[in-house]
């Protein structure tokens, strides 16, 4: 499991860092282009947008391997850790699997939908339509599989956990 998590965790920070400065170039371009009044700035918009959905989707299942996800309960630094994982477990077999593959096959349907036209943007996004959910589930997956032995007694801390080695400040 460890393997899976790093590399959920290497594509998430791979991805970050190829989409976000590219992202805030095309920002800038834009910006200049709209004081100077160039135009050229007509693709701007399109890549920076399917940058930002690149971004969102194949950050997901890293995001929430980190916990970096937004909780709502006010109780849950109140609860034990097995309780913390049945009810990760729960929420992942009853939500997150479900979602992920929803997810994938609409995903997986776009590519097909998209195999005699379109550009390379919308290939892109189409890809990671696919991939990001992907991603999640082999996420939901690690999670599950850490609970599972936190219950059985071979974990110490429930699963997902903002204490990663890959990102641990030292």
């Amino acid at each position: 499991m460890k393997r899976l998590e790093s590399f959920i965790q290497t594509v998430g920070l791979v991805t970050a860092w190829g989409t976000i400065l590219p992202i805030a170039f095309f920002g800038g371009l834009q910006m200049i282009d709209r004081k100077l009044g160039l135009g050229i700035s007509a693709e701007f918009p399109d890549w920076s947008t399917s940058l930002l959905f690149v971004l969102i989707f194949m950050l997901a299942g890293s995001t929430y391997l980190r916990d970096g996800h937004v909780r709502v309960d006010v109780f849950r630094r109140h609860w034990s850790s097995k309780r913390l994982a049945v009810i990760e477990v729960a929420g992942c077999m009853l939500v997150m699997v479900p979602l992920a593959l929803i997810l994938m096959w609409y995903g997986w349907d776009g590519i097909w939908r998209t195999t005699h036209f379109a550009d390379l943007q919308v290939w892109v996004r189409r890809w990671v339509a696919f991939f990001g959910p992907a991603l999640l589930l082999l996420a939901a997956v690690v999670v599950i599989s850490r609970n599972v032995a936190l219950l059985r007694g071979r974990a110490n801390t429930p699963a997902p956990s903002a204490d990663l080695e890959l990102f641990r400040d030292e």
